[in-house]
């Protein structure tokens, strides 16, 4: 009887190739658990540490922040607030931390170096989110203290035009945080650092001098030398009264 070797040949691949999958299932498995362990424990700090920033937050008084930004309402809409916002954000960071780890457990390195640059972006998020913040609340704050001069010399454009500006400079900034077209952003942030001072100080001047024309008006009719009358008016010199001589 005669045995064909090509057919024993594929019997021994065949176990080869299921024998080394069992290795590699076997070293795997323990490797997903780990992994799985790994993103369980991450969960579970980024749970505790983005209730602790939120608690810290609301005891410092962050939420005032995003009130005077005028964002709160907003937010709240959207089913959340800014204090929330920002502990969101902490909860995502830490947990990639643990995803990065977990991919690095398998070997998944394509994986591995997406979540790195992802890790190292989003801590540019957080800060952006602060600026914007910020520039919000300055935008308001301006608006408010600029608004009752310029609405009282019917110019209420200039305080609009006073909050618009800070806001776009903010907007510039937090895209600046972000590597968001850097050259683009660096030209109009400059360009607008260096205008928008100017221009609103040209707006209130305009803004206040019109409305002090009348003003000005009424000082120089008091001021103002009259035709022909060499400057103040002659003053009249009331005459002693005449006596008349006594009569004997």
């Amino acid at each position: 009887m005669t045995v064909n070797l090509s057919n024993v040949d594929f019997v021994d691949e065949l176990v080869d190739s299921f024998a080394e999958l069992g290795r590699d299932v076997g070293e795997f498995i323990p490797r997903l658990i780990v992994a799985l362990l790994l993103l369980l424990v991450g969960h579970w700090i980024a749970k505790l540490i983005r209730r602790l920033l939120i608690s810290v937050l609301e005891r410092v008084g962050a939420g005032r922040l995003t009130e005077a930004a005028g964002l709160e309402p907003m937010l709240q809409q959207a089913g959340t607030s800014g204090i929330r916002l920002i502990g969101q954000v902490a909860y995502f960071l830490i947990f990639l931390i643990f995803i990065q780890i977990a991919a690095e457990v398998l070997g998944i390195e394509q994986l591995t170096q997406l979540l790195s640059d992802l890790i190292a972006y989003l801590p540019l998020v957080l800060i952006a989110l602060l600026v914007l913040f910020v520039a919000a609340a300055i935008a308001n704050w301006a608006y408010g203290v600029v608004r009752p001069f310029a609405e009282s010399r019917n110019m209420g454009w200039v305080a609009t035009a006073v909050r618009i500006g800070v806001l776009v400079v903010g907007v510039l900034a937090a895209l600046d945080t972000l590597n968001f077209a850097p050259s683009v952003t660096d030209k109009i942030e400059n360009t607008l650092l260096q205008f928008l001072p100017l221009s609103i100080l040209l707006a209130g001047v305009i803004a206040f001098g019109i409305g002090g024309i009348d003003t000005a008006k009424k000082w120089w009719t008091k001021l103002a030398p009259r035709p022909g009358g060499g400057g103040r008016e002659p003053q009249n010199t009331p005459e002693p009264p005449r006596q008349d001589p006594p009569s004997f």
